[in-house]
């Protein structure tokens, strides 16, 4: 004799929290009115014992089992939560190409905040230099987000928020290693350490993380 039980859950229909291991045979199905295991033969409801032992069981087609297969909606519930059911889908060669340039952005920006950290700001000269070509570049944003700065935005690659008030270029003119994304200029020398530009660094790096989590909410 065949196996008694398939790879299988029936559900009943009127609770779909009661479900039996569909039995190998023609004759057993669920009666939904009362939501036990029925069998057609005996016209009676049925245990997995009196299957077993049933003399005159007559096993369904492997084809029948393959087409009704069905999980039992708590079996799913776990696989879901087990990696191998639930395993993560390797990222495309598109998102893994989006991912080194976000990090190499972030390297970047980590770079010329900690520039003015450790050397300071750099001057007023060098400065007002970046300032003319950033006025005349028509990477240029003005305004975004309802925020405004003296001299704007850059939207030519380098990565930062439009919007952002840190990644206004007021600011980050005054960055050291700061270069342009355009190769319009490069990085400079700060002034020197002194307290203040530290600390204006630090809380920018802390202003940028943060509105980087408001981001992914």
């Amino acid at each position: 004799m065949t196996n008694i039980s398939l790879k299988q859950f029936v559900v009943c229909e009127s609770d779909n929290t009661k479900a039996y291991r569909k039995i190998n045979c023609k004759h057993w199905n669920i009666e939904n009115s009362t939501c036990g295991a029925h069998c057609k033969l005996k016209s009676k409801e049925v245990s997995f014992l009196e299957c077993r032992t049933c003399d005159v069981r007559e096993p369904l087609h492997v084809e029948k089992e393959i087409t009704n297969k069905r999980t039992h909606p708590f079996v799913q519930q776990m696989r879901d939560k087990i990696p191998q059911y639930n395993a993560i889908k390797k990222p495309t060669p598109e998102q893994i190409e989006e991912q080194k340039s976000f990090i190499e952005k972030a390297k970047s920006y980590g770079t010329a905040e900690t520039s003015q950290m450790l050397q300071g700001k750099v001057s007023e000269e060098i400065f007002e230099k970046r300032k003319t070509i950033c006025m005349s570049c028509e990477y240029r944003v003005a305004f975004a987000k309802e925020q405004k700065d003296s001299i704007g935005w850059c939207k030519g690659g380098c990565g930062c928020t439009v919007g952002n008030p840190r990644a206004a270029l007021s600011q980050k003119l005054y960055m050291p290693t700061l270069s342009c994304p355009k190769k319009k200029f490069g990085p400079e020398k700060g002034e020197g350490f002194n307290i203040s530009d530290a600390a204006d660094s630090v809380k920018g790096i802390i202003t940028s993380v943060k509105n980087l989590f408001e981001k992914d909410k």
